[in-house]
């Protein structure tokens, strides 16, 4: 009861009102201490709704506004009175369960817990004492007729509890009835949610997700889990699905340009007006919440909801973080669970080790569903496949011999790969090679399963695919490219490509980095390809302050020049890089949209530098 709407109110009084009446007027009495009556259903409903005190009070009031209006029974007897708020209170104890989770099986379990400890025990014990009986007769007597308003007690509350709970959320919105959340009021709302839980695990989105309508238990899902290439991979897979004629999902994050980018259905975002809608309805539906979502809990919510609502055949789903204990793995039985490249990051809660981190990939895997993993790495592979056989799924690794005569061209590169003959893909960077290999068997295995995905929808659907952020090259003059590379792994990726396409030559190194990561080792990574650098600060609460980058790379025998903002940053590395030289912008996605936004404009496109 800890916010009163005047619906809250009027319902209360109503529940103690009806308490009034069915137990005085509609009951039936057996004998003068045994009765079969239903009048505990309103003080179970107050309790479930309003939580323990709630019902208690609806308990006692409502026997003491009988006894005092109706003196049927003679007079006022206060431990009668005080078992029927032992009733509301034990029940109330479910209350919060009950709303996360509101199954039939809980609600019975609130009422047994009530009526056995308040009615059967409680009441028990006053009317013996009431009546002069003894506690063991009395209770035998009284055993069948309790049990009997128990289930007509819980019969009830299972057909009442939930229309009127959905009443009790529609009125908790703060909004006023004649107005909707806006998309920036709904960008504002998704961002203020604390990024971290109180509970670590799956138990809230699960709550969550059952107050939308469980949407995952209507999909149909190709779950991504590892510590690089995973957005690559679910775009290029998202492409041939879409190729070959379905209708596509694709969860990716973090977003590039737009927050609307980490949900899209065919290659379009989710509409500002759909995203704003959902947001006001995940509000309404979390209210009464005492353990609120994560802000990435209550996006997937969002997401699988508008994946279902735009009826996805099939629906591309990259993993947060982790895997095991990822928001994203209310998935039950995945279609296909793809494992990417493992490396060490997020060391502080995945583990420390490549078999640690391997173990939390591998808990996307499913009993009985495939896994397709990128390989490459016997240590995780050996976890990976001791669980595979532990839940019984065919595992297969990505076959990376098959990638042959590998050309590059301006963007992306050509190569063969048997069956299909030559094919290319419109992605740029080494790295791509394998993360194609990965998700062309993940086609064939997805094909062996019954999906049509076609030579011709292969071929396509990586002709055209786009993954921003990922060695992209924003200008030619300089040439300035964009990589989202943020851990050793990432940056080692980045470096070998720019070696590979650019030999012989080094870059200034615009760089921005979280201080979580592993800094020393990126930053020996980069020293050899780097004639210079210029550090930011990206726009997260985690980044690595810009002057503190700085001190670490001129302490490495480097030149560092920190710069206040990320577009001061852009501009100060451009004037430090010759016509011809090469500007490399790496470190963290989080600031691949400032950087972005100096060599696009949002009208013309790219702007055009001299």
């Amino acid at each position: 009861m800890k916010s009163l709407s005047t619906k809250k109110l009027v319902l209360f009084a109503m529940f103690a009102a009806l308490q009034v009446v069915l137990s005085k007027f509609l009951m039936i009495m057996v004998t003068p201490s045994i009765r079969l009556s239903i009048d505990s259903v309103p003080i179970h409903l107050a309790a479930l709704l309003f939580g323990p005190l709630g019902g208690a009070l609806v308990g006692m009031i409502g026997d003491l506004l009988g006894t005092l209006l109706f003196p049927t029974a003679g007079a006022w007897y206060p431990p009668l009175t005080l078992c029927y708020g032992v009733i509301g209170l034990v029940s109330g104890l479910f209350s919060r369960r009950v709303k996360q989770a509101p199954k039939n099986g809980l609600i019975l379990l609130a009422v047994a817990a009530g009526e056995l400890s308040g009615s059967l025990l409680c009441k028990t014990l006053a009317l013996s004492r009431l009546m002069g009986l003894p506690f063991l007769i009395q209770l035998s007597a009284r055993v069948l007729p309790v049990l009997v308003n128990l289930a007509l007690d819980g019969l009830l509350l299972c057909l009442l509890y939930r229309p009127l709970a959905k009443n009790l959320k529609e009125d908790s919105s703060p909004l006023p009835s004649n107005e909707h959340m806006t998309y920036e009021e709904a960008l504002s709302y998704i961002h203020s949610v604390d990024w971290r839980g109180t509970v670590f695990g799956l138990s809230r989105v699960e709550a969550l997700l059952a107050r939308f309508g469980n949407p995952q238990e209507k999909l149909k899902f190709v779950h991504v889990a590892g510590t690089n290439g995973k957005g690559s991979t679910s775009a290029m897979l998202a492409a041939i699905f879409e190729e070959a004629g379905y209708k596509t999902g694709l969860y990716t994050s973090p977003y590039i340009t737009r927050f609307n980018e980490r949900i899209q259905v065919n290659g379009t975002p989710i509409s500002d007006d759909a995203l704003a809608r959902l947001t006001e309805r995940a509000r309404v539906l979390t209210a009464d919440m005492e353990d609120k979502p994560t802000e990435f809990e209550l996006i997937t919510a969002l997401g699988l909801t508008y994946f279902f609502e735009q009826g996805c055949d099939i629906v591309i789903t990259e993993v947060g973080m982790g895997g095991r204990l990822d928001a994203t793995n209310v998935i039950k039985s995945p279609e296909l669970s793809i494992i990417t490249s493992i490396g060490l990051d997020h060391t502080a809660v995945l583990g420390d080790t490549l078999s640690k981190i391997a173990y939390e990939k591998a808990g996307i895997l499913k009993p009985g569903r495939p896994a397709v993993f990128y390989g490459d790495c016997p240590e995780a592979e050996a976890v990976i496949r001791s669980l595979a056989n532990e839940k019984g799924c065919a595992l297969t690794l990505a076959h990376h011999d098959r990638m042959e005569d590998v050309r590059w061209e301006e963007k992306g590169f050509s190569f063969r790969y048997a069956p299909y003959g030559p094919l290319f893909c419109n992605l740029t960077g080494t790295y791509q090679i394998k993360n194609t290999a990965l998700a062309l068997t993940a086609a064939e295995v997805l094909s062996d399963l019954g999906w049509a995905l076609t030579p011709e929808a292969i071929r396509t659907g990586l002709a055209r695919v786009g993954w921003p952020g990922r060695f992209e090259i924003l200008s030619r003059s300089p040439l300035v490219i964009l990589d989202g590379g943020h851990n050793p792994q990432g940056v080692t990726a980045a470096k070998d490509s720019l070696q590979t396409l650019y030999p012989g030559k080094k870059a200034t190194v615009l760089l921005g980095i979280m201080a979580d990561k592993d800094v020393d080792q990126v930053l020996s990574i980069l020293r050899p390809v780097a004639e210079r650098f210029v550090t930011v600060t990206p726009d997260n609460p985690r980044a690595m302050a810009a002057p503190l980058l700085a001190e670490k790379l001129s302490a490495l025998g480097a030149q560092a020049t920190p710069a206040p903002t990320v577009s001061q940053g852009v501009a100060l590395a451009l004037e430090m890089t010759p016509a011809d030289g090469i500007l490399l912008a790496l470190g963290s996605l989080y600031m691949s949209q400032d950087i972005r936004n100096c060599f696009t404009d949002e009208t013309t496109g790219p702007k055009q530098r001299a």
